[in-house]
């Protein structure tokens, strides 16, 4: 062997070592970053957790009130505010709940606008719709239509088998299909095979939490649809403490983690100054956290004493 083999051969040797202490430790910071995601190293009182609470629920519903235009531009999360304020009662979210009333659906851009009357009045009218065949695209706002107006809304067979199918999607379209689904049962009640189909769900999205530990908009999301689903079971304690520790001192919370956005290849540099990532995330964290206060109290006294 010449001594320039050997030299190629060491450097090659050296290379793959390199690589392999280079992939070991990515493992490794990976395990890590899941284990910090889902275990907690201290249980707070519960005195100090419920101050906590408040004051973040304040903080949230004080931005969102003060950012009404980024709320009401989007009916999912004029949807959310409503819910909110059912369970909450506070006179800042019945604001913003009366301006969305009067300023887009008492005269509405557009003829599908009109179904958005049924967040305010569950009983509101609306006119026949068909929608056109999806083609398997997923349209998340005709779901959420459907959800409040199965009576109005004309889906065609295969897009409304899609739509209860528990196995059709995955990752972040269940999600979305989730929380479709919680909304057609909040208003049509339930039935054996739609609460299976949820649970089914909600145990996949709350498995998607559990490793997925990057805190964006879609973190935040699964926690407050697996709520949305009944499921505070699925929650873990390390979730909620991470949604508290992420929330900005202006009540807000940013869409994305570190610039690095809900989907694995999706980045934002600006997203700091992105108000429909701010608005977005900010919703869904002070729903999740409305829910845990007024609806789950018993998930509280669980997991603080």
């Amino acid at each position: 062997m010449t001594v320039q083999s050997r030299q190629q051969r060491s450097a090659g040797q050296r290379l793959i070592c390199w690589l392999g202490g280079t992939l070991l430790l990515l493992a490794l910071l990976v395990v890590l970053l899941v284990i910090n995601n889902n275990y907690s190293l201290r249980r707070p009182p519960r005195a100090e957790f419920d101050a906590q609470l408040d004051r973040a629920l304040d903080g949230a519903i004080n931005w969102i009130k003060d950012n009404p235009v980024v709320s009401e531009r989007n009916a999912t999360m004029m949807y959310m505010i409503a819910q909110m304020q059912q369970m909450s009662q506070d006179p800042r979210l019945q604001v913003l709940l009366d301006d969305y009333q009067k300023e887009h659906l008492t005269h509405p851009a557009a003829l599908f606008d009109l179904v958005w009357l049924r967040i305010m009045s569950p009983t509101a009218a609306v006119p026949m719709i068909r929608v056109p065949d999806m083609q398997d695209n997923v349209i998340d706002f005709v779901w959420q239509a459907y959800a409040l107006a199965p009576d109005r809304i004309l889906l065609s067979d295969e897009d409304r088998a899609n739509m209860f199918s528990p196995t059709k999607y995955y990752w972040g379209t269940r999600q979305k299909q989730l929380l479709a689904l919680d909304m057609y049962r909040d208003y049509n009640g339930s039935s054996p095979d739609l609460d299976a189909t949820i649970n089914h769900l909600a145990d996949r999205v709350a498995r998607d939490e559990y490793y997925d530990f990057r805190f964006t908009d879609s973190y935040v999301q699964r926690i407050a649809f697996v709520l949305a689903a009944r499921r505070p079971d699925l929650i873990r304690q390390r979730w909620i403490e991470r949604l508290l520790e992420f929330q900005n001192p202006n009540g807000s919370w940013y869409g994305c983690w570190y610039g690095w956005c809900r989907g694995v290849f999706e980045f934002n540099p600006g997203y700091k100054m992105d108000m429909g990532g701010l608005g977005h995330s900010t919703v869904q964290a002070a729903w999740a956290l409305t829910m845990l206060k007024y609806r789950y109290p018993q998930w509280i006294a669980e997991h603080y004493h």
